[in-house]
């Protein structure tokens, strides 16, 4: 009976990855990288298709978000690039514009993705002694991670995002642009690009 329960467990061992090998690991890292003209990526550095993800740190239904949009870059590795605006809802989320701001921070340092998702998972604790430990935490300078905050080129770039979204149409978040799209949330942002990665071919 041992001897059996050995030989199944082997069995399934080889089994999970077999499919590993065929499938790939499905908690593989997605790329990610800076575009030519600094926006922070995840995805495809060379895609058919760019996705462009307005996205308020404070708002609940962007986290909820999160692994809709997993599931697409993962759908698409060579062809999808998602890129992210700054699109904080500042007459209801107070801690929007400090978190957006942060974000923009974390990116002048090129740790962007690791304060994103530590801001994503901390929803309910974005005051600004949280966002100083977040930044320590994801391995920034804290220094001239503060120094940044209340700066003009921060400020500068949180509004020029809101102001390229707002041209779009975006009211709110989470919001994608997609090709010629704009895709409220997420329950239809697969069928969407793949609809456009047919288009492109």
């Amino acid at each position: 009976m041992a001897i059996m329960q050995k030989v199944t467990g082997i069995v399934a061992v080889l089994f999970v990855f077999a499919l590993m090998l065929a499938f790939g690991c499905a908690g593989a890292a997605i790329p990610q990288g800076v575009t030519s003209d600094g926006h922070p990526y995840r995805g495809s550095a060379n895609p058919k298709l760019v996705i462009y993800e307005y996205s308020d740190f404070e708002c609940p239904f962007c986290a909820r978000a999160l692994p809709a949009i997993d599931e697409v870059l993962r759908a698409h590795p060579n062809d999808v690039q998602l890129q992210f605006r700054y699109f904080p809802l500042v007459g209801i989320h107070p801690r929007g514009m400090p978190s957006a701001l942060a974000g923009f921070c974390a990116e002048k340092q090129g740790k962007f993705w690791q304060m994103h998702d530590l801001m994503f998972a901390n929803q309910d604790k974005l005051g600004d002694a949280d966002l100083k430990k977040y930044a320590n935490e994801a391995g920034l300078d804290v220094q001239k991670f503060a120094q940044c905050l209340p700066s003009e080129e921060a400020a500068g770039r949180v509004k020029a995002d809101m102001d390229d979204g707002t041209a779009l149409g975006v009211h709110g978040t989470p919001s994608f642009s997609v090709g010629g799209s704009l895709v409220i949330g997420t329950p239809q942002l697969r069928q969407i690009v793949d609809a456009e990665l047919a288009k492109v071919g």
